[in-house]
C-alpha cells in the first residue's frame, strides 16, 4: 500500500477528532465517556482522549470505580505484616511493659499531651467512616442490651436513693 495514502488517511482520521479550533470535539468526548462507563471500546484512541481534561477526570473516576483506589503493593503487604506482627503475644507484652513505665505514664499525664490527644481524637471522630463505624456499633443488639441493662441498674439506684432520702 502506498505510504502517502496511509499518511493521508491518518491525517483525515485525526482531523475528525478535532473541531475548527483544534480542540477535541466535545460530543465525541462525551460519547467516549459513555462508552467507557459501559465498558465498550472507545471510538477515539485513549492517548488522544487524554488531551481533554474532562475526559481524563472522568476516566480516572471510572477506573477507580471499577478497580478501586490504586494502591502500592508493598504498602498493602507491609500493612498486613505489621498487623500480624502486632498481634503476637511477645510484642503485646513488650508494648504493655513499656506503657507501664513510670516515665511513660508521667508523660501521658502532662496537660499538653492530654490536650493534644483530645484534639486529635475529636478530629478523628469527625471522619465519616469513623462516624459510620460508631453508629453501626451502637446499632448492634448486644450493645443495645448492655446499655439498657446499665441504664436500668443506674436508674434503679437513683430511685432507691429517693425512697430512702
Amino acid at each position: 500500500m502506498n505510504t502517502k495514502l496511509v499518511d493521508r488517511n491518518r491525517k483525515m482520521k485525526k482531523q475528525n477528532y478535532y473541531n475548527e479550533e483544534g480542540e477535541l470535539c466535545e460530543a465525541s468526548v462525551r460519547k467516549n465517556i459513555v462508552l467507557a462507563e459501559l465498558g465498550e471500546p472507545l471510538t477515539i484512541p485513549l492517548r488522544i482522549l487524554n488531551e481533554n481534561c474532562n475526559f481524563k477526570k472522568k476516566w480516572d473516576e471510572i477506573q477507580t470505580k471499577w478497580h478501586g483506589e490504586p494502591a502500592d503493593g508493598r504498602e498493602a503487604c507491609k500493612k498486613a505484616y505489621m498487623k500480624a506482627y502486632n498481634q503476637k503475644p511477645e510484642v503485646k507484652a513488650r508494648k504493655k511493659a513499656y506503657n507501664q513505665k513510670p516515665e511513660v505514664k508521667a508523660h501521658k499525664q502532662k496537660p499538653e499531651v492530654k490536650a493534644h490527644l483530645k484534639a486529635y481524637m475529636r478530629k478523628y471522630r469527625q471522619r465519616p467512616e469513623v462516624k459510620a463505624k460508631i453508629k453501626a456499633y451502637y446499632q448492634k443488639p448486644e450493645v443495645k442490651a448492655k446499655i439498657k441493662a446499665y441504664k436500668k441498674a443506674y436508674y434503679q439506684r437513683i430511685k432507691l436513693k429517693k425512697q430512702n432520702g
